[in-house]
């Protein structure tokens, strides 16, 4: 049987040729980029190719050249020249890799300053570093900070982070919803997240999960493995950490997605 060809799309190649060979498909946006790209690659083979327009020209006229030399008193006539048609390429379904068009607010940073924020969220920016090139968050991490840390999800970050090399002092982990009186008690609040994040002036940001980036970015389309600009800086999506713990196996593509994503120098 011979091997069938796997037309990639162009959100994916980058990645695939980087060695990421597993991707979260949260709501089969990503299944249906493939099927776009197979598509697209299929319309291309079987677009009709544009046969040569048979010259319209008498064999005595393609002649003319000759008889013109034998009677130099005649003038030729112009011979009209058969135009050319090009083949037309069917459009392209692939987007642009990744995405670079800067979102646009819907919720807005507050204008307080840190010292006037809510008590448990000047505990938060109290445990940050500014700037921080890179920052951190998940839905959960207001618990982590809190008194209902996960050992999990710890032992999961502290391994990613580790794989990929930052130097040291480079990262903040900055949550974007408080913890409550118990775990999984999580109130939101975007305009004190944004407001930090432009503090903290970041190169890349990395989201963990949907729900932590629509909290802040509720009209976003971002799927894990893809990144635009956000604020100034490289906004990077990626699957919930809590999937990460249930699913080891998938830390492995992340790492390699992330070595690739963030360029720090040393």
């Amino acid at each position: 049987m011979a091997a069938s060809t796997v037309v990639l799309s162009e959100q994916i190649r980058p990645w695939h040729n980087a060695g990421l060979r597993f991707l979260f498909d949260e709501d089969g946006s990503i299944a249906q980029a493939m099927a776009d790209a197979q598509a697209a690659a299929s319309a291309v083979q079987a677009a009709p190719v544009a046969q040569p327009v048979p010259s319209s020209v008498a064999p005595a006229q393609q002649a003319a050249p000759q008889s013109i030399q034998q009677q130099p008193k005649q003038q030729a006539a112009p011979v009209a020249q058969p135009q050319k048609q090009r083949p037309q390429r069917p459009a392209s379904h692939s987007t642009a890799v990744p995405p670079r068009a800067m979102p646009s607010l819907v919720i807005h940073p507050t204008n307080k300053p840190p010292e006037e924020w809510p008590e448990q969220w000047q505990g938060y920016w109290s445990k940050v570093q500014i700037p921080s090139p890179v920052v951190w968050t998940y839905w959960s991490l207001g618990d982590d900070l809190s008194g209902h840390a996960d050992a999990k999800r710890r032992e999961i970050l502290k391994k990613l982070i580790s794989s990929i090399n930052l130097p040291r002092g480079t990262s903040s982990f900055w949550p974007v919803a408080a913890s409550g009186a118990v775990a999984g008690d999580l109130t939101p609040a975007p305009e004190i997240f944004l407001a930090g994040l432009r503090r903290l002036r970041p190169r890349y940001s990395v989201v963990f999960g949907s729900k932590a980036l629509k909290s802040f970015m509720p009209d976003s389309t971002l799927r894990p493995y893809l990144f635009t600009q956000f604020l100034g800086h490289r906004l990077i999506a990626l699957p919930d950490v809590d999937y990460l713990v249930k699913s080891p196996n998938m830390l492995a593509p992340v790492v390699a997605y992330l070595r690739t994503a963030i360029r720090l120098s040393r």
